[in-house]
């Protein structure tokens, strides 16, 4: 009987937790997992081998919270076509599983992006993981770009119709404690989804009494937060003393490379990466700036408001080896096991360990993505 199974050889492989280094690396491959990591030389004869020409193969890329890419933006118009766009531009650079982004809305438009994903089961992307609710319970004086009209307190009637469907496709949702309860927190936590703390006025305290409960992450560290103060410190010691998993736009735009360097001194098996990223969108008035590099939201006095970064994971990888200094074995784990970790994941998904979903990503030397697989299956290759 032929053997079905498949060995991935010639690479550098990053993403693996165990530290075990072979002269040699192989991965096998059998059906949707990892079977084994082990030396070429151990790799049966009848296994098929596939030369993956001395790529860097990686985890595929998670990232929790993509606002928009390749000009669809469906967190802002709830067209179902924007998503697919979405999904098939980042597959194209690695992301095997993201979160569509929805900032601050009305409670109608966030039942009409769940009436669209209830209405295409079976066409969502093969990477979409879910709705990451950006808000919109969050301080008006520190919501940045997001909508002054839809920034609000939780109640519990809209929490009831936001998630009273089973199906409600939200994996996260990014709150400020101080203008939901614990009680209300609990609810969205017993209906399966992560929640994270973003766009806040609360105390050092607050926040730290917030980040006491290890499933709390932090959505974006330094943005949307006031600065430090010697009297008044601030969520970000709070950050760097409870340690929490936390992310951060590694785009030199939204938080210099000096202070993401800093934020990974103080927490280096906590910061996680994520892109933020935007994309041209009529709906909500946002355009390319090319001279921050980043999307802007022109507000009503025609001021600029940073909305949304122009990366993409592979650059957001690529940036923390570049600029900040990490190992590739450590930003590729900030991309993909540290993101699954924030979702509870990280048993089955991103790692290149045995048991694992065989996601990857191969990108050579200019950090161009080569080819993409997703349950053991190539569902990308670039034309050269």
């Amino acid at each position: 009987m032929r053997d079905s199974r498949k060995a991935l050889v010639n690479a550098r492989f990053y993403g693996r937790k165990s530290g075990i280094r072979f002269p040699h690396l192989g991965i096998i491959i059998d059906g949707n997992n990892i079977a084994a990591v082990c030396d070429e030389s151990e790799i049966p004869e009848s296994i098929h081998r596939i030369d993956m020409q001395g790529y860097n193969v990686a985890p595929g890329f998670i990232d929790l919270l993509v606002n928009g890419a390749g000009g669809g933006a469906f967190g802002v118009t709830a067209d179902f076509a924007d998503l697919r766009v979405m999904g098939d531009t980042m597959l194209q650079e690695g992301t095997t599983g993201f979160l569509a982004a929805a900032p601050s809305n009305t409670l109608p438009m966030y039942l009409k992006m769940q009436e669209a994903l209830l209405n295409h089961p079976s066409e969502l992307p093969v990477n979409f993981m879910g709705m990451h609710l950006e808000g919109p319970y969050f301080s008006m004086e520190y919501r940045g770009a997001h909508r002054e009209d839809c920034v609000r307190n939780c109640s519990d009637e809209e929490l009831e119709t936001l998630f009273g469907h089973p199906n409600h496709h939200v994996s996260m949702m990014s709150v400020s404690p101080e203008k939901i309860s614990s009680k209300q927190v609990k609810y969205i936590e017993d209906k399966g989804i992560r929640v994270s703390f973003a766009h806040s006025a609360a105390s050092y305290e607050e926040t730290l009494r917030f980040l006491e409960n290890s499933c709390h992450s932090v959505t974006h560290l330094y943005n949307g937060m006031p600065p430090m103060h010697h009297r008044k410190p601030g969520h970000i010691p709070a950050v760097f003393r409870a340690k929490p998993m936390t992310g951060i736009i590694v785009d030199g735009v939204h938080v210099s490379y000096e202070m993401v360097r800093m934020a990974y001194e103080f927490m280096p098996e906590s910061l996680y990466l994520f892109t933020d990223r935007f994309t041209d969108c009529a709906a909500m008035n946002v355009s390319y700036d090319d001279e921050q590099d980043c999307f802007v939201r022109t507000a009503t006095d025609g001021r600029k408001i940073i909305c949304g970064s122009a990366l993409s994971m592979i650059k957001a990888v690529r940036n923390s080896v570049e600029y900040v200094g990490i190992s590739m074995e450590k930003a590729v784990q900030m991309a993909s096991y540290y993101p699954a970790k924030v979702l509870g994941i990280d048993k089955n998904v991103g790692l290149l360990e045995p048991g694992y979903v065989a996601n990857l990503v191969a990108y050579d030397d200019n950090w161009q993505v080569q080819r993409v697989m997703m349950g053991g299956t190539w569902i990308y290759e670039r034309n050269n």
